[in-house]
């Protein structure tokens, strides 16, 4: 009589092995309670230190990257005292010229005009001589004059259309290049900061001496809008234009420089070029308006 075999006991059972989640063989299942309490404490051990070496260098992160931004701005507040100085340098330096070299060489002039003028017609070799010599200071003066603008730009205390005005005559007489300003009515009404007027000349100057050095342009035309509080020039020529993409060059930080003086106004310069059409350099800058009112955010 065959008899039917009889189940397994149930310690048998549970003595079965079973794989764990990392593939090795764990604790029987009868293993006594206390041998698997202590292995998920040290399971939970170390995932505790791994969270908190996960949060150590989460937090270094954010430190690294306050400390970052702490730095930039340090930075940003260090240029602008630079520039700052600078310009109040430059302006000290063109005044001592103008007051003192100028005035000078003004009365240099005037002296020497009146020995050319008495020396005409009895001592013509003496004459020739103190002819020879007005000429000189002549161009000693315009050196100064233009040493002057360079500093500070002429016509400043005139309004910023004057300035910029003066300022593209020049550029059309030394560089015999064709240069037109237009402006339209709401900019030739206002009287911007000194600051802003300042930094839209600085602007001009970069681009017009950019477009002598490189453009091979024969036409340069500049225009000054104002949209919603917020001014606008643009400096457009038809020269050879560049590759925008291209690595930097040590020529081009004239215009990197222009970026961080306008940005500490709330301004932006943006430059677009290409090598059949020239290019285009576009500033827009908000206007205080009085201490008491913000700028105009830009779009």
């Amino acid at each position: 009589m065959q008899t039917t075999p009889t189940a397994q006991p149930i310690e048998a059972r549970g003595r079965r092995r079973f794989r764990s989640h990392y593939g090795k063989d764990a604790l029987p299942l009868q293993a006594d309670s206390a041998e698997l309490e202590v292995a998920v404490q040290a399971l939970t051990r170390d995932q505790m230190l791994v969270n908190q070496a996960l949060v150590e260098k989460i937090l270094a992160c954010e430190r690294a990257e306050l400390a970052l931004r702490e730095s930039e701005q340090k930075l940003h507040e260090l240029l602008a005292h630079q520039r700052a100085n600078r310009e109040a340098e430059r302006k000290r330096i063109a005044c001592e010229i103008h007051d003192s070299l100028g005035q000078n060489l003004l009365a240099l002039r005037i002296d020497i005009v009146m020995l050319y003028q008495h020396t005409a017609t009895r001592h013509g070799r003496l004459h020739d001589w103190v002819g020879a010599a007005l000429d000189n200071v002549d161009t000693t003066l315009r050196t100064v004059k233009q040493l002057m603008g360079e500093l500070r730009p002429a016509g400043l205390e005139l309004g910023l259309l004057a300035t910029l005005d003066m300022e593209v005559r020049k550029f059309t007489r030394a560089s015999s290049i064709a240069c037109r300003l237009d402006a339209e009515q709401e900019v030739e009404n206002m009287a911007p900061d000194e600051d802003i007027a300042l930094t839209v000349c600085r602007v001009l100057q970069e681009c017009l001496n950019n477009v002598f050095r490189h453009s091979l342009a024969s036409r340069v035309g500049v225009r000054l809008g104002l949209r919603e509080g917020v001014l606008e020039m643009t400096v457009t020529d038809n020269g050879i234009g560049f590759d925008t993409a291209a690595p930097r060059k040590s020529s081009s930080y004239g215009l990197l420089g222009l970026h961080e003086r306008l940005g500490e106004l709330g301004g932006e310069l943006h430059v677009a070029s290409d090598r059949a059409h020239g290019t285009k350099v576009t500033m827009r800058l908000p206007l205080l308006v009085s201490s008491a009112q913000a700028p105009p955010t830009l779009p």
